[in-house]
């Protein structure tokens, strides 16, 4: 005997893009951290430009990974249950997972005080008129994904939750009418003729002369 096949829900239905949005970010996510597998020798010396460079691939990895476990707007499923998508994390698996999110919410996607690793260190020169400070910044360009075990680790963990999204996705998927889902952005951002907005950044700027403590 048949029966009526399950119609999906709304619910289910948000649940469904927001799972479309999370499984894009965690692919970003693998695709960064992978790339600094492939670029990054742990033997090798770098400039700092190049650790610059390094640091991009795990920046996009962190705040791509985060993004799915942390509140966004326009739906009412605005962040991914791991519960939810049926993935349970064993201790040292839920402390990486921890871990990331907290480095997207300190340090990579925020600029908190107490994970700030910064310093300045001020040359003073005396010239005619007075004494200029010159600035000397300095940043920590240090990597928390360079050591191997732990990147693959990371890698290991962003398949399994994918692996739980696609398990969702799937099911949710069985109960829809139609063919497709697409999901496409509610508002864009104003356009800017940036060749405006060069040509009037195009002007030279003129560092005026210290004033004399005297005057």
């Amino acid at each position: 005997m048949e029966t009526d096949k399950p119609t999906i829900t709304n619910d289910e239905r948000d649940l469904l893009k927001r799972l479309l949005i999370a499984h894009a970010d965690l692919q970003m996510a693998l695709s960064a951290i992978t790339f600094l597998g492939e670029e990054l020798d742990p033997e090798a010396k770098y400039s700092k430009i190049e650790l610059r460079r390094f640091k991009c691939f795990e920046t996009t990895f962190i705040v791509s990974y985060a993004r799915a476990f942390t509140k966004s707007k326009g739906s009412r499923h605005d962040q991914v249950s791991l519960w939810g998508i049926g993935v349970k994390l064993s201790a040292k698996e839920r402390a990486l997972h921890e871990l990331i999110i907290n480095l997207r919410q300190k340090a990579y996607a925020h600029s908190d005080e107490s994970f700030a690793h910064v310093r300045m260190d001020v040359m003073h020169m005396d010239i005619p008129g007075g004494t200029f400070a010159v600035p000397h910044l300095q940043f920590d360009h240090g990597l928390e994904f360079a050591e191997l075990f732990k990147r693959l680790a990371a890698m290991d963990l962003t398949h399994k939750i994918m692996d739980g999204l696609t398990t969702t996705v799937r099911r949710l998927a069985e109960k829809l009418p139609e063919s497709f889902v697409y999901v496409e952005p509610s508002s864009r951002p104003s356009d800017v003729d940036y060749r405006d907005m060069l040509a009037e950044s195009a002007s030279a700027t003129v560092i005026e002369p210290p004033i004399s403590p005297d005057t």
